[in-house]
C-alpha cells in the first residue's frame, strides 16, 4: 500500500534517537494507512447501488483489514517500548562495565605497588639485620609447600571475594529493577485510577445527556421544559463535581480516610444528594504565611473552587475547619462562585489577618467497586490500585476538568 512507500525505513531520521524515529516511522505509516483507508472506502461508494453486495463485501474485507493493523501497530508499539528498554539498560550495562573494568586496573596496579613495597621493606629489613640478601635468597626460603598452602589460601579467598562482590552487584541490579519497576507500576496505577474516574463520570454524563435529548423529543415548552433541563443540567455539573472531589481525596492514604465536617456523615448526605449545609470558617494568617491548601476548579472548568489538598501545620490546617472537597463560595464576603481559576488564586493569596471563608461540603460518591482497592490479575498475583506514589508520578485529570491535574492547581502558600 501507499504507506509503504510514503515513508522512510526506522531508523534515517537524522537529530533523533532510534526509539524516536522508530515512533515517527510508525505515525507516518498510520496516516498513510488512514489515507489509504478512506479512498478506497470512497471508492466503493461510487459503485453501482445495484452491486451492493459487491460494497458490503469489500467493506467488510476492509473493516478486517483495519483491524489487523491495529494490531499489528500495537504489537509493535510494544516491541518498540521493548527495545528503548533495553537500549537504555545496554548503555547502563556498558558504563558499569566500564566502570568496573577501570577500578580492577587500579586495583591490580594497587595490588603491584604494594607488592614492591613489601620486597622493599623486607630487603631494608635484612640489611638493618646485618644480612645481605637479595629477591632470590628471600624467594629460596619460602619452602615449596609454603608456597603452594599461600596459592591455596589466595585462591580460596579471591572466589570467596568474587562470590560475595556477584552476589553484591546483583542485588543492586535487582534493586534497580525494583525502583524502576514500582516507578512503572505507579503510573500505569494512575491511568487506570484516572480512567476509572473518567469512565465513571462519562457514564453518569452520557445518561444526564440522553434524558436531555429525550426531554427535546417531547412536546414540552415553557417553564416546566426550563425547569426539567436545567434540573438535568445541575445533576451533571454535579456528578462533575463529584468526580474532581474523589480525584482529590483519592490522592491521600488508603489507609487513612481523610476527615469529614461534623454532622456531614454519609447517611444524613443522602437525603441532599451529598451536598452538605453552608458553613462559615475563620482563620487566622499571619503575613509571613500562606494560606497552607491547594486549590482546583474554577468557572472555565465547570465545577466551583475546590480545596484539592490541605498542607500540615498551616493556618487552613489549624484552623480545623476547613476540609479536602469544601468547595469555596466566598472568602470575607468576595463572591467566589462564579470565578475563574486564576482569580480565585489572586482573591485568597491577598488576603490577611483574620479571614472568614463560607464554604460548602459534596461528599464525593462511594461504588461498590471502590471498596476493592486491590487487583488480581490471572496468575494470583494481587496489586494495589491506589499507592502514595501516584501523586509524584502521575496526575490525575478526570474528564471536562483539567483542573483536577497540577497545571489547574495552585498552593497558596503565598
Amino acid at each position: 500500500m501507499s504507506a509503504s512507500t510514503g515513508s522512510s525505513p526506522p531508523g534515517h531520521s537524522s537529530g533523533l534517537g532510534p526509539s524516536m524515529s522508530m515512533f515517527r516511522w510508525l505515525e507516518v505509516l498510520e496516516k498513510e494507512f488512514d489515507k489509504a483507508f478512506v479512498d478506497v472506502d470512497l471508492l466503493l461508494g461510487e459503485i453501482d447501488p445495484d452491486q451492493v453486495d459487491i460494497t458490503y463485501e469489500g467493506r467488510q474485507k476492509m473493516t478486517s483489514l483495519s483491524s489487523c493493523f491495529a494490531q499489528l501497530c500495537h504489537k509493535t508499539q510494544t516491541v518498540f517500548q521493548l527495545n528503548h528498554k533495553l537500549e537504555a539498560q545496554l548503555v547502563d550495562l556498558r558504563s558499569e562495565l566500564t566502570e568496573a573494568k577501570s577500578e580492577r586496573a587500579v586495583v591490580e596496579k594497587e595490588v603491584h605497588d604494594l607488592l614492591l613495597q613489601l620486597h622493599s621493606l623486607q630487603l631494608q629489613l635484612s640489611a638493618k639485620q646485618g644480612q645481605v640478601e637479595d629477591s632470590d635468597i628471600i624467594k629460596d626460603r619460602l619452602l615449596a609447600t609454603s608456597l603452594e598452602e599461600m596459592e591455596q589460601e589466595l585462591e580460596a579467598s579471591k572466589k570467596e571475594k568474587l562470590t560475595e562482590a556477584r552476589l553484591d552487584a546483583e542485588v543492586r541490579l535487582f534493586k534497580k529493577e525494583n525502583e524502576a519497576l514500582r516507578r512503572h507500576i505507579a503510573v500505569l496505577q494512575a491511568e487506570v485510577y484516572g480512567a476509572r474516574l473518567a469512565a465513571k463520570y462519562l457514564d453518569k454524563e452520557l445518561a444526564g445527556r440522553v434524558q436531555q435529548i429525550q426531554l427535546l423529543g417531547r412536546d414540552m415548552k415553557g417553564p416546566a421544559h426550563d425547569k426539567l433541563w436545567n434540573q438535568l443540567e445541575a445533576e451533571i455539573h454535579l456528578h462533575r463535581h463529584k468526580t474532581v472531589i474523589r480525584a482529590c481525596r483519592g490522592r491521600s492514604d488508603p489507609k487513612k480516610s481523610l476527615p469529614s465536617p461534623v454532622g456531614h456523615d454519609p447517611d444524613s448526605l443522602k437525603k441532599t444528594q451529598g451536598v452538605g449545609p453552608i458553613r462559615k470558617v475563620a482563620l487566622l494568617k499571619e503575613d509571613h504565611e500562606g494560606l497552607g491548601i491547594s486549590i482546583t476548579g474554577g468557572k472555565e472548568h465547570g465545577v466551583p473552587i475546590l480545596i484539592s489538598e490541605i498542607h500540615p501545620n498551616q493556618p487552613a490546617d489549624r484552623c480545623g475547619g476547613l476540609h479536602v472537597g469544601d468547595a469555596i463560595l466566598a472568602v470575607n464576603s468576595i463572591n467566589l462562585r462564579d470565578a475563574k481559576h486564576k482569580e480565585a488564586v489572586t482573591i485568597l493569596s491577598q488576603q490577611r489577618g483574620q479571614i472568614e471563608f463560607e464554604v460548602v461540603y459534596v461528599a464525593p460518591e462511594v461504588d461498590s467497586d471502590d471498596e476493592n482497592v486491590e487487583y488480581e490479575d490471572d496468575s494470583g498475583h494481587r496489586y494495589r490500585l491506589y499507592l502514595d506514589e501516584l501523586e509524584d508520578s502521575s496526575t490525575t485529570a478526570p474528564p471536562g476538568s483539567s483542573s483536577a491535574s497540577l497545571q489547574g492547581e495552585r498552593n497558596l502558600f503565598f
